[in-house]
């Protein structure tokens, strides 16, 4: 909303109260980024995209000057060292295909907040079967 967006574009020094209240959730978001050595985003691809719950926390976590900045070469991802795993299942889309948006989408997202240690795994054969995925994702972790 208009309150999170001049929040988020005040200087640090110069934030009121009110603005640390508006960021108050991204900055709990954020710092839980910032401790996690692994992510792992499990997610449908719904309508050839990701559900907006995901999409949602992807526009509280990027953020200029904490988890990326601008340089004179482009955009810099500010989450060095982290590997991230998405876990991604789908009705109809094949992933890695030309109409897989989703995947490919998080990927650049991952990349772009510094994040390039990226595993897809293609959940979507193992989704009746949990205790194969739970397997399988565990080995990858491991």
């Amino acid at each position: 909303n208009e309150d999170w967006i001049h929040a988020n574009f005040t200087d640090p020094e110069q934030r009121t109260e009110q603005n640390k209240q508006a960021l108050k959730t991204s900055d709990q978001l954020v710092e839980e980024l910032q401790a996690a050595e692994i992510l792992v985003i499990a997610s449908p691809i719904y309508n050839f995209s990701v559900p907006a719950v995901l999409k949602a926390w992807i526009d509280q976590v990027a953020r200029a000057r904490v988890t990326f900045r601008y340089t004179e070469n482009g955009p810099e991802g500010l989450l060095k060292a982290k590997k991230a795993y998405l876990v991604m299942a789908s009705g109809g889309v094949p992933l890695g295909s030309e109409v897989d948006y989703a995947s490919t989408y998080l990927n650049q997202v991952m990349n772009f907040l510094g994040i390039h240690d990226v595993t897809v795994v293609d959940a979507g054969s193992l989704i009746q079967d949990t205790e194969t995925l739970t397997q399988k994702v565990a080995d990858l972790v491991s």
